[in-house]
């Protein structure tokens, strides 16, 4: 019965450990996500055309792809995502931001990190585009 006991407890500690190994990892990928910066971009300085930009971090990639017409963006995909978007986010701030022309919009509560992982993947496609 001790045995079963002690095999039981030592289960139990490595599945404790893994589950704060793994909390670690993701708090600490959050915390940079949290922190990241946005620089504006000059919409004038780019030419028509598609332009693909990517943020990744440890935890996570996702990959945009973004139209300009006319000095405008016109149109913005999201090619390659994976990270735990909620339903819509995607097309609600890439609507925002089509709609503003800029990347200065308002985050829904809730999806910071998500949304400024999309508006940093936009930054890096069009600060490429100059």
């Amino acid at each position: 019965m001790k045995k079963i006991i002690k095999i039981s407890l030592s289960i139990l500690g490595v599945i404790v450990l893994g589950i704060s190994i793994m909390m670690f990892i993701l708090m600490n990928g959050m915390d940079k996500a949290q922190a990241l910066e946005l620089n504006q971009i000059n919409l004038s300085q780019i030419e028509d055309g598609k332009y693909v930009g990517s943020f990744e971090t440890t935890l996570w990639t996702n990959t945009v792809e973004v139209t300009i017409k006319e000095h405008k963006i016109t149109e913005i995909k999201l090619t390659d995502d994976v990270m735990f978007a909620l339903e819509g986010l995607s097309d609600r701030l890439f609507k925002k931001v089509i709609d503003n022309q800029s990347l200065e919009v308002d985050i829904e509560t809730g999806s910071t990190i998500t949304s400024k992982a999309y508006l940093k993947a936009i930054e890096n496609a069009l600060g490429e585009g100059k």
